[in-house]
């Protein structure tokens, strides 16, 4: 499997292999078994993707502008540096900002010289992670591992209040797509998320009931006695 996370366990990534190779010989196989699989093993990967990602973003802004003017011939490059001028940098050519200042061949060199820098940072990152780095990756994964290990938790919460839910089945259907929305960002199927935002999807639901359960309330007609 390609672009896995730099000393990812080999057991778990055969397992990944074995997993993935049944699905694709079972022809009955549905796009809920393969979201399931994908998921379960999101569980198991998330924290060394995080923290891969964290050291690529440190690593993006302390040698990407090095490593993406490399890839630029001089001419381009000087007028790069003029661009910088506008208070721009590398980063912003990513939200094509900087259509305005270059020719559509500019652009297009610039496209190619950005992808190439991605994989440089890439590849730098992986070598420095499995070298010097090695020890305060793996302890950021632990690290990213507990994180998760509350992750876990709150989302299980979150399923046990759909699964208990009595009286407001559409809210129950809401709580259960929100645990799917945050597995697939487990699995790179969704956007990343952190756990603060698992812990408020929590207490917005929890909020969300307690204002169903007064408006059930107060559906009711009222009773007067004599």
């Amino acid at each position: 499997m390609a672009n896995m996370p730099p000393l990812f366990p080999a057991d778990v990534l055969e397992k990944m292999k074995s997993a993935l190779e049944q699905l694709e010989n079972n022809p009955r196989v549905t796009p809920e078994m393969v979201e399931d699989t994908m998921i379960k093993f999101g569980y198991d990967l998330w924290p060394w993707n995080e923290a891969l990602r964290e050291y690529l973003g440190i690593n993006e802004g302390r040698l990407g502008e090095q490593f993406f003017l490399s890839h630029l011939d001089p001419a381009l490059g000087e007028h790069y540096l003029k661009y910088k001028q506008y208070g721009l940098s590398w980063l912003d050519l990513y939200s094509g900002r900087a259509a305005e200042y270059y020719s559509s061949e500019e652009r297009q060199e610039l496209s190619r010289a950005l992808v190439e820098t991605k994989n440089d940072l890439v590849r730098f990152t992986e070598r420095e992670l499995m070298g010097l780095n090695k020890d305060k990756y793996l302890a950021r994964v632990a690290e990213f591992k507990k994180i998760l290990s509350e992750i876990k938790t709150l989302l299980g919460h979150l399923r046990e209040m759909a699964d208990n839910e009595q009286y407001h089945p559409l809210l129950a259907s809401e709580m259960r797509n929100r645990v799917r929305s945050f597995e697939f960002g487990l699995c790179l199927l969704g956007p990343t998320f952190n756990v603060d935002e698992v812990l408020r999807a929590v207490e917005f639901f929890i909020d969300r009931k307690m204002h169903l359960n007064l408006m059930r309330g107060i559906d009711k007609p009222a009773i007067v006695s004599a």
